[in-house]
């Protein structure tokens, strides 16, 4: 049976406008299962959010009384109450969310001649600074039975234990409620006392106790092993009750409370409380419905007048001349090339037809001619075509090549003169600390001249893991001598980003010099010594250089593809056009930078042909690093501490790992100021980078001296047998994640690491 074409236009409008309403019916199935899971996971990631804050809180208080525990054991072995109230107030002045802390000894287990041994410094609201409290260090405060210090004291089972008090409302004069954080102080083993933290916690329930996801929901913070109710939104809820009290079980996913059922969204904080968000059930989904089914019907409403719209349209316009042209063509379809097609219409059906008669007659002069071409034409672009992919799928052509690591930015292009090239460039990571960049141009082009870059770029990647760079380029220029009958060479540029310490060692072999851009100035030539070129002489010697790449630097490689583009006058584009357009583009983002340097070089050319490879790599080390000057004087220490935790603070360090660097920094600090020039003076330079860890160098001009060297101080000793000195470096070791040291031109250089965040 044949069906006219208005018919199938109808058929296919009945059934499309079908399908849009199954589809919608099905879309707003999915799309309201779709948005409950989003409603519900947004709640909880609300909860989970706010609660990873107050975390971070813990984090730190626990992380504080451990390290004020440290701070203890170094106090009663040194003896000095000069240095009980330098470790107190110093770490609670790099830690702003406490109100107080100190240590607190056992009957005697400090000093033999006291019963009790204690330091306290507070934080003073009226004065914004931190004192020593004189008041806890007498006879008459008998803090060993003090529920507080029993409650801390009593749970303490084994070292770097933390122990959390029950909130309590302090009434000794701020009047807000608290809780402490407790670590156990132990010498051999034996828990001679205790350190604690104090945390003023009315902030934090204050934002908590804000979260409001619906109009009837409400919230519960409270301490499950204390049985103890901290604060809560709904009226009955009271401050200090008994958890057992309320009207409801905290750990239930949901319950009935007044005839409402409610979704119950909790999580608990690393110091054992419990965040909990009760939701009405009925308001969390009403409104996500009532908006999908609004959407839904307008959708629906609007594809049917579509589609009503269309097929009137289609039907009056297109079903008569594509019938008629349906006719004439027909007979074409039977071989009659010599019968016109008849449309006289002045729109595209008008112009197609029009292209059919002039197709039938171009057809019958050309038809033997494309038989005999197109099998040729065919397998030659079949051939290049295979071997422009294999090329391709040589070189790395993803950006960003390593979207985890974020201490550098890479972008790299090539574009071959022909379907094939011989330029090519590679970087990869050797381990997890050294990335390789490579450049290169094999001599002539097409495919000979790729089948050795192949070979090249094989050799060189194989040949790094292991080895140093002159001895990679010796090994791999001997293998390219064996058997080179052709006669090719390659020239090359291969570099080595260390990227904790900023070291890059390369290594030229004829190639055209990089250009580096030091951070806040324009671009240069990287001074280099261009040895020999790969596989033209089997013992060539290749020498290394090195230089340091600070954060902000951008280091780009090319080819003699740029620099010698020729344009209508037979004049070379050159170093200095690459230099100016570099500069001109200096700023730019490196996927920006290298299409503007081939932007600059096509409108040199000005339409002349491209006659060689044009490959480009760029390199960008992440990070702003700042750099301080000074004089190598004790004078000057808050100078360099104020330049270090400025830094930190604006890369929004964490004020436990501030604090941690600043007793880094300041040892390291001292060291120079009193040893490195002795007798006479000298400077100091400061160099600090912030990504997701702080680097920290130092470099003076003083005697050699590696302090990494001096062996650690034994603590199980008494402090009368130790060796003096090596406590500070040991402090510095622990503190920091990597310490390196290295005597480079003539200066001491060293090198402090510290990620930004800790995995407890």
């Amino acid at each position: 049976m044949i069906y006219s074409l208005r018919t199938k236009i109808l058929a296919i409008g009945l059934a499309f406008f079908a399908l849009l309403g199954a589809t919608f019916v099905l879309y707003s199935m999915a799309t309201t299962v779709h948005y409950k899971r989003l409603r519900l996971e947004g709640i909880r990631k609300t909860v989970e959010f706010e609660t990873e804050k107050v975390n971070k809180i813990i984090m730190g208080m626990e992380q504080g009384a451990e390290i004020l525990a440290l701070d203890g054991l170094i106090s009663h072995q040194l003896q000095s109450n000069e240095m009980n109230e330098t470790m107190v107030i110093g770490y609670l002045n790099g830690f702003k969310d406490s109100v107080g802390g100190g240590f607190w000894f056992e009957p005697y287990a400090d000093r033999k001649d006291k019963l009790r041994s204690d330091f306290y410094a507070f934080f003073d609201k009226r004065t914004g600074t931190l004192h020593p409290d004189d008041t806890f260090d007498s006879d008459e405060y008998d803090y060993h039975n003090k529920s507080w210090y029993r409650e801390i004291y009593d749970g303490i089972t084994r070292p770097n234990q933390v122990v959390w008090t029950k909130p309590y409302v302090d009434d000794s004069g701020s009047f807000s409620l608290m809780t402490t954080a407790g670590a156990g102080i132990y010498s051999e083993d034996k828990l001679i006392g205790v350190s604690t933290i104090d945390w003023e916690i009315e902030k934090v329930i204050k934002e908590l106790t804000a979260i409001k996801p619906t109009k009837n929901s409400f919230i519960l913070l409270c301490a499950p092993e204390q049985d103890y109710v901290i604060s809560g939104t709904r009226a009955n809820i009271v401050t200090g009750a008994s958890i057992k009290s309320l009207p409801w079980d905290i750990n239930a996913d949901s319950f009935t409370l007044d005839g409402i059922n409610y979704l119950s969204f909790a999580r608990y904080m690393d110091n054992g409380w419990l965040l909990s968000v009760q939701i009405p059930k009925d308001e969390i989904f009403d409104e996500v419905e009532k908006q999908n089914s609004r959407f839904s019907l307008l959708i629906a409403l609007a594809a049917a007048a579509m589609t009503g719209i269309a097929y009137y349209l289609i039907s009056k316009f297109v079903n008569t001349p594509i019938k008629r042209l349906t006719e004439d063509v027909s007979r074409l379809a039977l071989g009659n090339l010599d019968t016109p097609v008849e449309i006289d219409s002045n729109d595209e059906l008008g112009l197609l037809a029009q292209a059919f008669n002039k197709m039938t007659s171009d057809l019958k002069k050309s038809i033997e001619e494309n038989v005999r071409e197109r099998a040729e034409k065919e397998r030659i672009a079949a051939e290049l075509g295979v071997a422009a992919d294999i090329q391709a799928s040589m070189l790395p052509n993803i950006f960003p090549p390593f979207p985890e690591r974020t201490e550098f930015d890479l972008y790299a292009s090539m574009l071959p003169a022909k379907e094939v090239g011989g330029d090519f460039y590679d970087f990869y990571l050797i381990d997890k600390d050294n990335l390789a960049v490579v450049i290169a141009d094999v001599s002539g082009k097409g495919v000979p001249a790729a089948l050795f870059m192949m070979i090249t770029k094989t050799m060189l990647k194989d040949s790094s893991p292991g080895k140093c760079l002159k001895d990679i380029f010796e090994s791999v220029n001997r293998k390219l001598c064996e058997g080179n009958e052709a006669d090719m060479f390659v020239t090359a540029f291969m570099g080595i980003y260390n990227i904790p310490s900023g070291k890059f060692t390369f290594v030229n072999a004829g190639h055209n010099p990089p250009l580096i851009k030091r951070h806040g100035s324009g671009y240069e030539f990287l001074e280099t010594e261009p040895g020999y070129v790969l596989a033209w002489m089997k013992n060539s010697k290749y020498k290394e250089k090195e230089i340091s790449l600070e954060p902000g630097d951008v280091l780009f490689l090319y080819t003699d593809g740029v620099t010698e583009a020729m344009n209508r006058r037979k004049e070379l584009f050159g170093e200095l056009r690459l230099l100016a357009a570099m500069n001109a583009n200096g700023d730019s983002p490196l996927k920006e930078l290298l299409p503007a340097i081939k932007r600059e070089v096509d409108n040199f050319e000005d339409g002349t042909e491209q006659a060689d490879d044009i490959t480009m790599l760029a390199l960008k080390i992440n990070g702003e690093g700042k750099k301080l000057e000074i004089e190598a004087n004790i004078e000057n220490l808050n100078m360099a501490l104020e330049f270090i935790n400025t830094e930190l603070e604006q890369r929004g360090c964490p004020e436990d790992i501030q604090g941690k660097i600043e007793i880094a920094v300041e040892e390291i600090f001292v060291n120079i100021a009193n040893y490195a020039y002795t007798p006479g003076k000298g400077d100091a330079v400061i160099f600090i980078s912030v990504n997701d860890k702080a680097v920290i160098r130092f470099e003076d001009t003083g005697r050699p001296y590696n302090p990494l060297e001096k062996p650690e101080p034994d603590l199980d000793k008494p402090l009368m047998e130790r060796d003096i000195g090596g406590l500070g470096v040991f402090l510095v070791k622990k503190l920091m994640d990597n310490v390196e040291y290295k005597r480079t031109d003539n200066k001491n250089v060293l090198i402090l690491q510290k990620r930004l965040s800790e995995n407890r």
